[in-house]
């Protein structure tokens, strides 16, 4: 009972984080956890929670990795391969091997194995905290894309060095060669242990489908158990189980590629599910940091072998070594490429102090620190295990701090005003260009349907406007319209085309509409002429008619004012006087109404065409909108929170889109 009551109050510090984030912007979330884990230790609990380091890597690793391999963007690591290479491997190495020694000089009192086991900790990078900033500082696109691939292989190289020195403190046996050689047999074994492993639950998956299992709890069920299986397997076998979960991950997500609706409903729910549990193990990282640090301090803080502030001032020496180096490789690799871009150097040197003060550490390197083993093979305590976990947490505060407020002085940043109006644009200009896109489907026999499809992008990016503006804009081209029909009705009665009874009951409505909208006399002193007639003539005419005739002249004459509205209309829009989603919107709202003169008493398949070129063109529609969201977020115009955002509602439309259809 006491363990649940434990785990609910994680959870419940998990949400409160971001609540208290919402009101301090400026202090990120993970140092929030922190303090709050911190907090938890003062609360009158009874239980104390003993940290497993076999079962830690297992819990937080696993799922991590296997997300991030989801989530890689493929094309993006393909296209940046080789500074992410550079980065993530030969950074990494070259960061174990330089903070390992420049650790044991420092402070002695950590064994040389342990000082490699905190620098491999050290080394990666974490793209999610840098993801976080985007909510208020603009980095670069193509430096994020850099970051993200960087950390999902920084992950894996850094955290199979830490195994690797951990190994060598643990057993007091350690070989260059024949590390060496044991990293790229354990390396590739687990990469296709976890492509093997990924085919074979595949086949699973494939078997349950053929015998009609499409429960896509089930399904979902399976995918949350595949990594920490692989982990496990991998780790029997003997092979790198960190390695086996990442290329499981990458292999994840080549699927979802069919068009079936059981597929999609699992997208969705894999996405939300996924987004849920990454959300809580990346939050009770931190708060479990938080539970240990009142322990940990107050073991170092009783140490004669180190003085209280002078570890504190250790951390920060050890964060401006790692940067330093990270910013000399980035320079390193600038040099290598000769400058290709052909930009300044003071733009070029900017680009490396973003890249390095991005590089934050984070979940991986807490996770490490936290998963050294408790005793040597020789039953005596890991060496200097506190310091080694302080000085760790150490370093991602203050990374995590360079982030947040140097960070900003670099990139620029926006208001929160001046952020939500740019992204509204951006959401317009997207809608937009799916509505020049729809344009160009136009045919004779799908016209209408274009325009129906039509009709909902252009009332969405009505919504996304100034309400105010667009109603005064509405109003006044209404004005326009009623005066066109005006104009229509009043060359119908010259022409007789229509009973003047019917003609002149049209006329008095017009112009009673005109004058709520306008107030303006001459539209009353037409109605007050207008209510004197008409004529005995017409009325005897008018009596003489049925009422099928009576709606037959009706309906006639609003064809006639309809189809020279829609003329109007659609010469506005080859100008630039109006508003064209104003004119568009007024011009489709007339074609659904002729559509509906027209095609009065239309059979059913008539009707079946048209639902079968709505569902064409909205697919249509929604690739096109898939395709504008990508080209907004590759251009920095939408934040990668949007992105996902507009990616997700464009998810449920075409699942809403596919149920519809069956």
């Amino acid at each position: 009972m006491q363990l649940f009551e434990f785990i609910l109050l994680l959870l419940t510090a998990v949400s409160l984080s971001n609540l208290v984030h919402r009101f301090i912007p400026s202090v990120s979330i993970p140092i929030i956890q922190i303090v709050l884990g911190m907090a938890i230790t003062l609360l009158p609990l009874h239980y104390e929670l003993t940290l497993d380091p076999e079962l830690f890597v297992v819990l937080f690793i696993a799922p991590l990795l296997f997300n991030d391999g989801k989530l890689a963007n493929k094309e993006a690591l393909w296209e940046l391969r080789k500074p992410i290479l550079w980065l993530a491997l030969g950074l990494v190495f070259m960061t174990v091997a330089a903070l390992g020694y420049f650790l044991n000089w420092l402070l002695p009192v950590i064994p040389l194995a342990a000082s490699f086991a905190l620098a491999a900790a050290l080394a990666p990078t974490d793209a999610i905290a840098v993801g976080a900033l985007e909510e208020k500082i603009k980095i670069p696109h193509q430096t994020m894309k850099m970051l993200e691939g960087e950390s999902l292989i920084n992950d894996a190289s850094g955290l199979v060095s830490f195994q690797f020195a951990v190994a060598a403190m643990v057993t007091g046996v350690f070989s260059f060669k024949h590390a060496g050689l044991s990293f790229i047999g354990i390396s590739l074994g687990g990469i296709v242990l976890g492509l093997l492993l990924t085919f074979v639950k595949y086949l699973l998956v494939r078997w349950l489908r053929s015998l009609g299992m499409e429960n896509v709890t089930l399904h979902m069920l399976i995918e949350i158990i595949t990594p920490f299986a692989i982990f496990i397997a991998a780790e029997k076998v003997g092979v790198n189980g960190i390695l086996a979960v990442v290329s499981a991950g990458i292999a994840h997500s080549f699927g979802f590629k069919k068009l079936h609706p059981e597929l999609a409903m699992l997208r969705v729910v894999s996405k939300s599910t996924w987004s849920v549990i990454i959300f809580i193990l990346n939050g009770a990282v931190f708060l479990l940091l938080g539970t240990q640090l009142p322990d940990i301090i107050q073991t170092i803080w009783d140490s004669s072998e180190i003085g209280n502030l002078q570890v504190i001032f250790y951390s920060l020496v050890i964060t401006v070594f790692v940067l330093g180096l990270r910013l000399l490789w980035v320079l390193g690799m600038d040099i290598r490429r000769g400058g290709a871009t052909g930009e300044p150097w003071r733009v070029r040197m900017q680009h490396a102090l973003i890249v390095t003060l991005s590089g934050v550490r984070g979940t991986i390197t807490l996770v490490s620190a936290l998963s050294l083993p408790l005793f040597l093979d020789n039953g005596l305590p890991f060496p200097a295990r506190d310091l080694i976990i302080f000085l760790a947490a150490g370093v991602i505060i203050w990374t995590l701090l360079g982030a947040n407020y140097l960070l900003p002085l670099l990139v620029g940043t926006e208001t929160a005003e001046e952020q939500g109006e740019d992204e509204a644009q951006a959401k317009i200009d997207i809608l937009r260009n799916v509505v020049a896109g729809l344009n160009e489907q136009i045919t004779d026999k799908n016209k209408l349907a274009v325009g129906l499809i039509m009709d909902t992008y252009k009332s969405r990016i009505q919504k996304l406007q100034n309400n105010t503006q667009t109603q005064s804009k509405e109003r006044a081209l209404g004005i326009v319209m009623l005066k066109w029909e005006k104009k229509r009705t009043l060359i119908a009665i010259s022409t007789k085309e229509i009973n003047a009874y019917t003609a002149h009951r049209y006329l008095k409505k017009v112009n009673r509409l005109l004058l709520m909208y306008t107030r303006e006399a001459e539209y009353k002193k037409e109605l007050s002429s207008l209510r004197n007639w008409p004529r005995s003539m017409e009325l005897l005419q008018q009596a003489a008619m049925s009422f099928s005739e009576k709606r037959a002249e009706l309906k006639a004459l609003r064809i006639l004012v309809c189809t020279y509205v829609l003329k109007q209309l659609n010469e506005l829009l080859a100008g630039d006087e109006w508003d064209i989603e104003i004119v568009s919107s007024m011009a489709i709202h007339y074609e659904k109404e002729l559509a509906v003169l027209y095609e009065a008493g239309a059979k059913f398949s008539k009707k079946q065409e048209i639902d079968s070129a709505l569902y064409e063109l909205s697919r249509i529609g929604i690739q096109l909108e898939r395709d504008q969201i990508q080209n907004m977020f590759e251009t920095g115009r939408i934040r990668r929170a949007v992105m996902k955002e507009l990616k997700n509602n464009i998810s449920i439309m075409e699942h809403d889109l596919r149920e519809d259809a069956l």
